[in-house]
């Protein structure tokens, strides 16, 4: 029956352009001259079809809004004009954190909403550490989607148009955690629910499993190496995100662009990495009496302590190693254009900047 209907398609369309070429085609009022009405509406549809027939469809850009990930909601004038230059329609605050403590799930880190008046419409974040879903029962897991959901409203009010689960969950965790997913939705009635993905849950999607929902956010940096002094930077690294986009198939749902503007210094001792300092004091690591710069052979700075010393209320010792590592706000138009190259666009798609606030906007 296939074949059949091919074989019928394929009459048609070949004596549609014989005739074409048959008769003179003079557009009247709409109509068709020297052609029957049938076979010029026919001959319209298949034109049409010629016309749209294997071309993607064409959305705008992706919409810039921002991450907030301090505890404190108060963004200043910098933050505020930033919201304002790229016309955002929502913010996404990090509500709290959930970690594994005394036995049974824990929030800390509470958002105060200090400032909010002029922000645009607020969408809570929850991160949760995958440590929850490895020790959580899983006759638990309801009872705490009703308690992230219920703390939420109690920070949020309850008007907010989205909520978002931030979770690095694994193969391990991928059904106590979507069985989550599940239950919150379940209680956000007429509000969505989103996620982050991480790219090794991206590429290893059929390991790791797909969130049951209709939209994600795909977590487009952190993707090197942290552990290793060796590495250049751990933020961004164009060849290795290449290697977990190329090659894969769409993914079954639609992804927001996550891209990232911020820096720290990564402190390593005896060849582990001790702490991360976001926004390092760079006039007290130019201090040769306490620090000494190696010379630069890539894209990061580094430097080794001479002499044990505080930098930003962390205590270093003699001959622990620095790196800076940098995300600058003039490379997020180039990673989404890069990002977009393999994530197919839809209506309304957003890049997400992590984050506001970074002293790189100064």
């Amino acid at each position: 029956m296939v074949a059949r209907s091919a074989r019928k398609a394929k009459t048609l369309f070949a004596r549609c352009w014989k005739e074409r070429d048959a008769v003179p085609v003079v557009v009247v009022e709409g109509t068709v001259a020297g052609l029957s009405a049938q076979r010029a509406s026919l001959l319209l549809c298949l034109l049409t079809l010629l016309c749209t027939c294997g071309r993607a469809p064409e959305f705008s850009p992706p919409k810039t809004t921002f991450y907030h990930w301090e505890t404190s909601l108060a963004p200043d004038s910098t933050a505020r004009s930033l919201l304002t230059e790229h016309n955002c329609d929502r913010l996404y605050a990090k509500a709290f954190d959930v970690s594994w403590a005394n036995g049974q799930p824990e929030p800390t880190a509470l958002i105060r909403m200090t400032d909010t008046v002029g922000l645009p419409q607020l969408v809570p974040v929850v991160f949760i550490t995958n440590e929850v879903f490895l020790r959580q029962p899983a006759h638990k897991l309801e009872a705490l989607a009703e308690d992230i959901v219920g703390l939420t409203e109690e920070l949020f009010g309850t008007d907010f148009p989205e909520l978002q689960i931030d979770c690095d969950w694994t193969a391990r965790t991928q059904v106590p955690y979507f069985d989550f997913l599940r239950a919150v939705y379940a209680r956000l009635e007429h509000r969505s629910l989103t996620c982050t993905i991480r790219l090794h849950q991206y590429r290893d999607r059929d390991t790791q499993g797909v969130p049951p929902l209709n939209r994600a956010t795909l977590m487009a940096y952190n993707v090197g190496n942290l552990n290793a002094w060796e590495t250049e930077n751990s933020i961004v690294d164009t060849n290795i995100l290449k290697t977990y986009l190329s090659g894969t198939e769409r993914y079954p749902i639609n992804l927001d662009l996550a891209i990232a503007a911020y820096d720290w210094a990564a402190v390593y001792r005896r060849d582990e990495l001790t702490y991360l300092i976001n926004e390092p004091d760079m006039q007290e690591l130019g201090d040769t009496s306490r620090f000494v710069a190696y010379v630069p052979t890539g894209a990061s700075q580094r430097w080794r302590v001479r002499q044990s010393t505080y930098l930003d209320g962390i205590y270093l010792y003699e001959g622990d190693l620095l790196r800076h590592e940098v995300a600058l706000p003039g490379a997020v138009n180039a990673q989404v254009a890069l990002l977009s190259r393999y994530i197919p666009g839809f209506a309304g798609q957003r890049a997400m900047v992590y984050r506001l606030g970074s002293r790189l906007w100064e």
